[in-house]
């Protein structure tokens, strides 16, 4: 990592295109932020492009920016996003999910530093760095004639690979305390303590999610705290859950969320109304009856 960073620091003092390579969850868009915000451009805007989150005519559409009259819908002339990052950077993630059509647009953008708007018969130029990201070997898609070679070229002029969490086991511990100190003031909470055996049970986690599913563990833990300290056990009761387990863990989370809403709306319609049940179950659209019947589920003197 401290290798990577030093390639970060590199690659952002140039104006080269960069390809982020990594496994989900590593914190590719993270580098490429970084990247952005130690380059000339950093007070220009950072554009994200969730690529095979769009059917490629949409992706073109949003990319390029479209005229009046391009397709059933268009009612007035769009910029596109590289317009929008005009200056900045645009970073296209999952790039390696993009048809071959949409990549000769690509590679043209590149070549020529000027985009077409959809439905349009005049070029744009367009100042704008690229920095792409991929969850899968871009290379071994290219010997596969899955993906451009000549746009593989052009994107991986400075390329960087992101490693895998489990990789990295040093940095779960201090990912893990930022991660606690992140969620607990998110969520209007005392950060819980971390013991060293509970640090240890988290550097034993084979973590496929890599940083993502490190983040989210640590989210629920801090939600689902019951006291000031995170044990082993909470950690490692994941280790057997099944997938339908956890789904269940998760929907008792969210079970558990909504009651204390409700509670909580229940006790501020009571402070407001200054104990008038009756106007108190009025104000939360439930019956008497039902408010009675919640104060005692609640426990709410």
């Amino acid at each position: 990592m401290q290798q990577l960073v030093e390639m970060i620091k590199l690659v952002a003092a140039s104006e080269a295109t960069v390809l982020i390579q990594g496994e989900s969850g590593t914190g590719k868009e993270l580098v490429a932020k970084t990247i952005h915000g130690l380059s000339r451009r950093r007070s220009r805007p950072f554009v994200v492009v969730e690529c095979s989150a769009l059917p490629d005519t949409l992706l073109e559409s949003e990319l390029f920016g479209h005229v009046r009259g391009a397709f059933t819908g268009a009612v007035a002339d769009r910029k596109g996003l590289f317009e929008e990052a005009e200056g900045g950077t645009i970073f296209l993630d999952e790039i390696a999910d993009t048809s071959p059509a949409f990549q000769a647009r690509l590679l043209r953008v590149l070549q020529e530093g000027e985009i077409r708007p959809v439905g349009s018969n005049r070029s744009i130029k367009v100042n704008v760095r690229v920095i792409s990201a991929g969850n899968r070997p871009l290379e071994e898609l290219v010997a596969s004639r899955l993906f451009r070679a000549d746009l593989y070229y052009r994107l991986a002029v400075l390329p960087l690979t992101v490693p895998p969490l489990r990789d990295r086991k040093e940095d779960i511990p201090v990912l893990a305390s930022h991660f606690l100190a992140k969620s607990a003031l998110r969520h209007g909470r005392t950060s819980p303590n971390i013991g060293e055996e509970t640090y240890q049970a988290l550097v034993r986690q084979p973590w496929q999610g890599n940083v993502r599913e490190l983040e989210n563990l640590i989210e629920r833990l801090v939600v689902t705290c019951s006291g000031q300290t995170i044990q082993v056990h909470d950690v490692c009761a994941r280790e057997n859950q099944s997938l339908e387990s956890a789904n269940r863990h998760l929907k008792v989370i969210g079970q558990t969320a909504r009651q204390e809403a409700e509670r909580q709306r229940i006790v501020e319609a009571l402070r407001e109304v200054k104990g008038d049940k009756t106007r108190a179950a009025r104000i939360l659209k439930i019956s008497r009856s039902s408010l009675y019947n919640k104060l005692r589920s609640y426990q709410i003197s």
